[in-house]
């Protein structure tokens, strides 16, 4: 699905009014980049849907500073987090990054667009700076309305640079809650396909006569999370409802078999 490309800027007036150059605190990142992601919503044939591709510019002394791999993993969540709330979806891989301002008075400048095919390997680490990223960035200003980026390809370079290894990252997205008569157990839901039934090496196994074998799945697409019915002999149930498969929004019900579980958006 081929998008149109653009860019949106916003400033740091979405952060707390305490903030300034130097200061910006994590959560200030967090709520900058949700808002980014609510500003962007398009209505498509495919559903209404959000840009794969989020660049929040700070200043050198902020660059370096929240440019650690856990702002990284926060950074990411919260964005797959809010599709889901959103009630959203995105197309391609999801690629955040944090670069150095060398331009302009604002506290945050984020720029987001749509990238129809997103080349990812795994999430990476620029030791220099410590910056999860999967390009990398020979020339960069930032002037006011006016941007200039090179991105030179690593392919297109013969000595070795300064990356580490790809490594896998492990999100928590959302998280099944299972209710019993005195205690309830929750189980996280991040990328990964989800087993739900009775056998013991479910995902989540529920020693219940009513839930077959292997009686539903959870599958992740378009960076949200779908619940499949694996053709069971009781159904699945999405608040009353009979499904057999179906986004999953936030505060969901789902019955499986006699066993009500619960999905929610950390």
């Amino acid at each position: 699905m081929g998008f149109s490309k653009f860019e949106s800027a916003i400033t740091g007036q979405i952060a707390s009014l305490f903030q300034k150059r130097g200061t910006v605190e994590p959560s200030a990142l967090i709520k900058a980049l949700e808002r980014e992601v609510v500003m962007q919503e398009e209505k498509t044939d495919n559903g209404l849907v959000v840009p794969n591709d989020y660049t929040i510019y700070l200043c050198e002394e902020d660059c370096h500073r929240l440019s650690a791999t856990r702002i990284f993993k926060a950074l990411h969540e919260a964005v797959e987090r809010k599709v889901i709330r959103e009630n959203c979806f995105m197309d391609g891989n999801l690629s955040v990054r944090i670069e150095k301002m060398y331009e302009g008075n604002e506290v945050i400048v984020i720029k987001s667009k749509y990238i129809d095919d997103v080349r990812v390997d795994e999430n990476t680490i620029n030791l220099e700076n410590d910056v999860i990223s999967n390009t990398l960035v020979a020339q960069k200003t930032l002037v006011e309305e006016n941007e200039k980026t090179i991105i030179a390809d690593k392919g297109d370079f013969n000595t070795p640079t300064k990356t580490a290894y790809p490594r896998q990252m492990e999100y928590e997205i959302a998280k099944l809650t299972l209710q019993n008569d005195d205690s309830k157990e929750e189980f996280i839901l991040g990328e990964k396909q989800f087993y739900i039934g009775r056998k013991e090496n479910n995902d989540l196994s529920i020693a219940d006569e009513s839930v077959s074998r292997i009686h539903a799945y959870i599958s992740y697409e378009r960076h949200r999370h779908i619940i499949h019915d694996a053709n069971s002999l009781n159904g699945t149930y999405i608040n009353k409802k009979l499904i057999d498969k179906q986004e999953l929004k936030h505060g969901d019900k789902i019955l499986v078999g006699s066993v009500l579980v619960t999905y929610e958006v950390i």
